[in-house]
């Protein structure tokens, strides 16, 4: 009688089977991990989208109470007063009342106070729907308020307003045009006739005054905090600055930006491998860049993939590619400049 060989059964892998179930899960997780960062980053960038339709809607509602939209930076005090006391007030927290935040804008006392040495608590507070959540920044942003004094921060905002096509400029051909000196209806003037957006330096701008279309007009747009592909933006703060209530340039590049046509300066995501930080904000300190002037980290920016998010004059938040025509970009910055712009 035939001998039967016994069956031995394997309990284990052969190491070349395990490199090989190995290499197939490193293969998957290839595969997979990009497509689990772009979900992330889609969730993310529509949280995005939904703080702009905030924004807007804040601002759209300011408008319908005041009948024009905020100044984009709230200019100082009148005539025989303490020049400048109650100023610097920035866009983002003259709309507070109109965004749920109706206890804190009574806290600020918005235009009646000064904005840090009665605000310094409650302009820390951080306020989820003016931070972009691509963007790693800091709560409290030390860097778009230094000038102020050491030791000074506001809570970040990632979003900064249009003042159209023009540089922001310390005097707007009126003699007290100066941010410091009266708001008077020729100061007022003044500043409209200079700066071509909806957001500037002592701002009142009316639904009329678009007169190319607010589908066609850029509201407010995103600034980043920090980048390694096009520098350190550092971002904004929503509250303001008390010295932005004293001078306009460079202060008011913190809160507010252009799109400079005449040089073709401040595309989105501009970058200056000369000056890849931030730094016209620092006067009168020394030997901190130009302290006078617009640096390429005053452009809009975003942590987005190819170019940034902006909320419309009509409420509607549109991505723009930093690969955007010169021509198309100044046209949607200018309010009124009766160009015809195509699809962008």
């Amino acid at each position: 009688m035939a001998r039967t060989k016994p069956i031995h059964k394997r309990t284990a892998f052969t190491l070349i089977e395990l490199l090989v179930v190995i290499a197939i899960i490193g293969v998957l997780v290839g595969l997979l991990l990009p497509a689990v960062q772009q979900a992330r980053e889609s969730a993310r960038r529509s949280s995005c989208v939904n703080n702009l339709k905030q924004i807007g809607v804040g601002l759209h509602n300011y408008n319908e109470s005041r009948q024009s939209f905020p100044p984009g930076v709230m200019c100082g005090g009148a005539v025989g007063t303490n020049l400048g006391q109650n100023g610097g007030w920035a866009w983002g927290a003259h709309i507070l009342p109109y965004c749920e935040e109706q206890a804190l804008a009574d806290d600020l006392q918005i235009g009646q106070s000064r904005v840090w040495n009665d605000n310094q608590s409650e302009g820390r507070v951080r306020i989820n729907f003016y931070l972009c959540p691509t963007d790693a920044a800091p709560a409290v942003n030390v860097e778009r308020v230094r000038w102020v004094g050491a030791g000074t921060s506001a809570a970040t905002s990632n979003y900064v307003g249009n003042a159209g096509t023009k540089g922001i400029r310390n005097t707007v051909f009126v003699p007290d045009s100066h941010c410091a000196h009266e708001d008077s209806s020729a100061n007022k003037g003044a500043a409209k006739a200079h700066y071509t957006g909806v957001l500037f330096p002592r701002s009142a701008t009316y639904f009329r005054d678009i007169t190319d279309g607010t589908s066609k007009t850029i509201l407010v747009g995103e600034r980043d905090y920090q980048s390694t592909a096009h520098g350190d933006h550092e971002a904004s703060n929503w509250i303001g600055s008390h010295g932005a209530g004293w001078h306009t340039e460079p202060f008011h590049y913190n809160w507010v930006t252009i799109f400079d046509e005449a040089n073709s300066n401040l595309q989105i995501n501009d970058y200056d491998p000369a000056e890849p930080t931030n730094t016209p904000d620092c006067w009168p300190v020394g030997n901190c860049g130009n302290p006078y002037g617009v640096t390429a980290a005053d452009s809009w920016s975003s942590q987005h993939p190819g170019g940034a998010q902006f909320v419309f004059c009509d409420g509607s938040v549109r991505f723009l590619a930093e690969t955007i025509s010169d021509s198309t970009f100044a046209s949607i910055c200018n309010r009124s400049d009766g160009n015809v712009v195509g699809s962008f």
